[in-house]
């Protein structure tokens, strides 16, 4: 083992927790948007239930049937945020996961 190489192990090994963190907080944000993805409702802050089946258009402004989590067929986008219509309220939406490693 050279000493290019220890270098590069100790490296790894000093970087392995943080890389571990980062992967469990990946996961959490994963898992509470797979969570609201599957949901039929959320609540805003005021108490009252929005509904996230329905008919949605996106700012593309192509408008579609169904769960507001789908990815529009046009942009490719899916929504950041849902408006209580009582309130006027806006909720950001959690984000999902995308892997940009190549």
């Amino acid at each position: 083992m050279s000493g290019k190489d220890a270098v590069l192990f100790i490296r790894a090994v000093l970087c392995l927790p943080f890389r571990i963190l980062n992967s469990c907080a990946r996961l959490r944000n994963h898992i509470a948007f797979l969570r609201l993805a599957t949901a039929a409702r959320i609540f805003c802050q005021c108490g009252i239930p929005i509904s996230l089946v329905g008919l949605w258009r996106c700012s593309c402004t192509f408008t579609y049937r169904g769960h507001l989590l789908q990815v529009c067929p046009l942009c490719g986008r899916i929504p950041r945020i849902v408006r209580c219509y009582t309130c006027g309220l806006t909720t950001k939406l959690p984000e999902p996961y995308y892997d940009q490693t190549d």
